[in-house]
């Protein structure tokens, strides 16, 4: 297991972002001279500068990393975010300043006076990150122009070169995993990247581009290629045997050392007066964007099966109707580790959440006065990369490819099921009830002979391939991955919230807990439930208009903050790339060549 420990190199990549500013200049960056590739320390101190933008874990001080905050942006946290609606005038990701970096690594290894292995282990260090980076900008733009070398000023025709296919660029990231996949090395220095990270990073980026193209009407022999890569890379690391899954799913979260944790393949580590982050704050202290009663549902019941297929939970004797309490019982362990115990309501509770259900999934059971457990300077270590994630990139691959068995079963998802989580996460609680496992029975899933057959599955998929894609939701959850899953697998229209294209009713993005106010006398004493209402602290929509009493926390009641969603409208479907900004195209244009716009954003 490795960790990322970060440090502070002055450079001057990176000061520039268009391709005329950056791609063409030469030795901009100290780093460039020939006298400086001489060793492998100073090869190392170049590739670190990259270790914060690929792994940034929980951020740096009040700013976000991926992790929390963007789970806005999906279905499991509210969310009254629009779609983009105008092409982009600069930026917009459209940057190749890293890939002239990690280029300038790649050549100039060969220049320095070192062994083979060792040129080939930071040769394939720069290859790596040069796949992460293509990665992120074919994710964004489908189609982007690629560079394998460093380019001068007068390389005009290699600078100003059109779009390359996307499936042409993806051969090449694969190309670029594998090289790294055999030549890093399999142990380095504490806090680098191994074999085992370069591994982990290619089952996720092929995993998403497989299915990105299998969805969305791409190149489907290269889809079947690149998942078989991805469930090669996943695993190499299963059969390994260096990696377990941990039975404190919150620990993950929330230690200040991660560094014998089985489960972690590679994290970041932090450190107080050197590298802090403030997510224990969003977590403890302040009021949350809260979870959907959608994110809520998706739990399994504690017998294996959906909710509204569980005996157990017998969704059918009040649909579901019922307090949180109730609701929390008998669910799937990885609830209690992610989601706290009891409500928290606007104006009765600190630290509210919009829907009444709030997350702890990033906050240590014990918290004091300390100052690490403050303001932004939080020091719990995040991970980057863990074997839980590593077992799901290994099971989707295999279920897309339509080659699944009992075998991959029984070593990712049955693997899961089998933790041991306490209900307080500390080590000293009542054990909750495993997940039982999961059988292979035709091309379904069932537990105890049953099939699983959930009422709310999506019929455009299998009942496998949703079940396989639940555990992903309910492992990873708050982790940075679903909005990145739903565009992979071409379901923005998840995302959708507007109520009269559902029939007025909101949807289970726009909603939260049940409650009946008599459950409340704390808020009856404050203020009466009438004026709370008309005070616009808390809104309810009431599935029985019979019953004022008893309703979900509404949070999205605005027809300006809901979001719509037309399958095949140019409007929304564009949203699965971003759009080419137009200074890009118009400096293109100057220079005689044609840099395409992505459709729907002409």
């Amino acid at each position: 297991m490795k960790k990322i420990k970060f440090i502070i190199v002055i450079i001057m990549t990176g000061l520039f972002s268009s391709c005329t500013d950056y791609l063409n200049r030469e030795n901009l960056d100290t780093f460039t001279s020939d006298n400086f590739w001489k060793s492998e320390i100073n090869l190392r101190l170049y590739a670190q500068q990259f270790y914060p933008t690929y792994f940034s874990g929980y951020g740096q001080l009040f700013t976000y990393g991926p992790v929390f905050s963007w789970a806005e942006w999906a279905d499991d946290q509210v969310s009254s975010s629009q779609w983009e609606s105008n092409v982009a005038t600069s930026g917009n990701g459209w940057s190749f300043t890293n890939v002239r970096s990690h280029n300038i690594l790649i050549a100039r290894t060969d220049i320095a006076p070192i062994g083979e292995e060792a040129k080939n282990h930071w040769k394939g260090i720069g290859r790596f990150f040069r796949a992460l980076e293509y990665s992120s900008l074919c994710s964004r733009f489908g189609d982007v122009p690629w560079y394998d070398k460093e380019l001068l000023t007068t390389d005009l025709e290699d600078l100003y070169k059109p779009r390359d296919p996307l499936a042409s660029v993806l051969a090449n990231i694969l190309s670029d995993f594998e090289f790294a996949a055999e030549n890093v090395r399999l142990k380095d220095e504490a806090g680098q990247i191994n074999r085992y990270v370069v591994l982990g990073f290619m089952s996720r980026k092929l995993l998403y581009f497989g299915t990105y193209l299998k969805y969305h009407n791409g190149d489907q022999e290269l889809s079947k290629t690149l998942l078989q890569k991805a469930a090669w890379a996943a695993n190499q690391i299963i059969s390994s045997g260096n990696y377990s899954i941990s039975d404190n799913y919150r620990g993950l979260f929330t230690s200040e050392d991660l560094s014998t944790n089985k489960e972690v393949i590679f994290y970041r580590e932090y450190e107080a007066a050197k590298v802090t982050h403030a997510i224990l704050s969003y977590n403890n202290t302040e009021g949350q964007t809260g979870l959907t009663k959608n994110a809520f549902d998706t739990y399994l019941a504690s017998d294996g099966f959906p909710i509204k297929q569980s005996p157990l939970y017998n969704y059918a004797i009040d649909n579901g109707r019922r307090n949180f309490r109730d609701a929390y019982k008998n669910r799937d362990p990885r609830l209690y580790g992610t989601i706290v115990d009891s409500l928290r309501l606007n104006k009765v509770d600190a630290a509210p959440s919009t829907t009444g259900i709030s997350s702890w999934k990033f906050l240590p059971e014990v918290i004091t006065t300390e100052t690490k457990f403050t303001s932004s300077f939080n020091v719990t270590d995040c991970p980057i990369l863990r074997y839980g994630e590593v077992l799901l990139n290994y099971i989707e691959a295999v279920g897309e490819l339509g080659t699944i068995t009992q075998a991959d079963l029984d070593k990712t998802i049955n693997v899961l099921h089998n933790r041991s989580i306490r209900y307080n996460g500390k080590g000293t609680g009542a054990v909750a009830p495993k997940l039982p496992s999961m059988q292979l029975n035709g091309s379904n899933l069932s537990v105890n002979g049953i099939v699983l057959n959930d009422p709310d599955h999506d019929a455009s998929v299998s009942s496998l391939i949703w079940e396989i894609r639940r555990e992903r939701r309910v492992e990873l959850m708050f982790e940075g991955f679903r909005k990145d899953d739903l565009w992979r697998w071409g379901k923005f229209e998840y995302l959708l919230t507007n109520q009269v294209k559902n029939g007025g009713v909101p949807t289970d993005l726009a909603i939260g807990a049940y409650i009946d106010t008599l459950d409340y006398p704390r808020v009856t004493k404050l203020v009466k439930w009438k004026t709370l209402l008309k005070n616009k602290d808390i809104r309810l929509y009431y599935p029985d208009p019979s019953d004022q009493g008893k309703g979900y926390i509404l949070v999205l009641y605005d027809v300006t903050q809901q979001r719509d969603w037309v399958k095949g409208q140019s409007f929304f479907e564009r949203q699965y790339l971003r759009s080419v900004p137009i200074d890009q195209i118009t400096m293109y244009k100057d220079m005689g060549v044609t840099l395409t716009q992505n459709p729907g954003w002409e």
